[in-house]
């Protein structure tokens, strides 16, 4: 069984994206930022894929989601945690106050110094939604495990539903009104259409893919949109649905394995890149007289110094720290709960697991 390389890739893609939004940031005129749209509409896919196991239970499921983002987010998360502490000068809005940490660690959103909402480690700042996806998912599963998707789905509107109309400047009222959540549900879609077949020729697939990224590049540098699902959603629905009609077409040369270890590592690039942006960007202009991080010839070097520091993280600690986490959480001897109207629902829950489809699912996908 072989996982969708198409995927990987467009994973890689999404996060060389974002690696140059953050290198042109200061420049207050960029792109790349939407990679974070497409990563969620991938999201909604493997989950849905996960999900569609007719013996994946809750518990099975939430644990190898923790097992994936957790270890990794918490280390880094530890490591600017210290380094408030140590350097707390390199540090424009992160300080080291303990309650903001563990509100870091249990992904709960908060307001920074500088207003914002953020984590200490700034980019997880997704991985609360993600968490928050993840725990809809796995209620799906215990209550309505027939039409799962479509209970997940309803549920995710029904949060952004209560957040806009609290009509308050509350923490989770602003960060649960974005549109952004919706993009899970249009992986579920993708997944959907997948699922019954849906191709489209690859020469129209590659066309459609192109242009949903050049439109969301286009909108983004020019800070064009006021309604995100619109201008961003869709479009990376679009590349992601025509993605797949790509995959018969995906090689088995250099070029193509290189851009599948950038996809298997994507998450280790994301949570790592801004740091390296920083740091390169420092100590690159020391060191070369008349470097601009922000010229194509800088911005290239900085994003294969990202690419390969978060290679190299994902190799050695986030690819260990993920299969030790796995094997410690299935470890875990479930109690059981006889005598009680809960018994069937425990049974439900220490259930095994099966794949759905002839297809892989790739756990170290995020």
């Amino acid at each position: 069984m072989n996982k969708l390389q198409s995927l990987t890739v467009l994973r890689g893609i999404a996060a060389i994206s974002v690696i140059f939004y953050h290198i042109m940031a200061p420049t207050g005129h960029t792109l790349g930022e939407f990679g974070v749209d497409i990563f969620f509409v991938l999201s909604g896919f493997v989950i849905a894929l996960v999900l569609d196991s007719p013996r994946i239970t809750a518990r099975r499921f939430l644990s190898d989601r923790i097992a994936r983002i957790v270890p990794l987010y918490w280390l880094l998360t530890f490591v600017v945690f210290a380094g408030t502490l140590i350097a707390p000068s390199l540090f424009n809005s992160t300080t080291a106050d303990f309650g903001n940490l563990l509100k870091s660690l249990f992904f709960i959103p908060y307001r920074k110094e500088s207003g914002l909402i953020f984590p200490m480690l700034f980019v997880g700042w997704t991985l609360n939604y993600e968490m928050m996806f993840y725990v809809v998912a796995a209620v799906s599963l215990v209550l309505m495990r027939r039409h799962r998707l479509l209970f997940a789905s309803a549920l995710i509107f029904l949060i952004f539903c209560a957040a806009t109309a609290s009509g308050s400047r509350d923490t989770f009222a602003e960060f649960y009104s974005y549109q952004r959540i919706f993009e899970f549900p249009l992986g579920f879609v993708v997944y959907r259409l997948w699922k019954r077949g849906v191709q489209i020729k690859p020469a129209l697939a590659g066309g459609i893919a192109i242009a949903a990224y050049v439109w969301m590049a286009y909108v983004n540098w020019n800070q064009l949109s006021h309604a995100h699902l619109l201008y961003f959603g869709i479009p990376a629905f679009l590349l992601v649905a025509s993605s797949l009609s790509l995959e018969s077409k995906m090689g088995s040369g250099p070029l193509t394995k290189g851009a599948l270890l950038l996809g298997d590592a994507s998450y280790a690039i994301y949570l790592s890149h801004p740091y390296c942006v920083e740091a390169a960007r420092k100590l690159l202009a020391n060191a070369i007289d008349g470097f601009d991080a922000t010229a194509p010839v800088g911005g290239a070097i900085i994003i294969v110094i990202a690419s390969a520091v978060g290679v190299a993280l994902y190799w050695f600690v986030d690819r260990p720290l993920h299969r030790s986490a796995r094997r410690l959480l299935q470890s875990v001897p479930t109690v059981r709960l006889r005598g009680s109207r809960l018994a069937g629902l425990n049974r439900e829950l220490i259930a095994d697991d099966g794949p759905a489809r002839n297809v892989q699912v790739n756990h170290e996908a995020r």
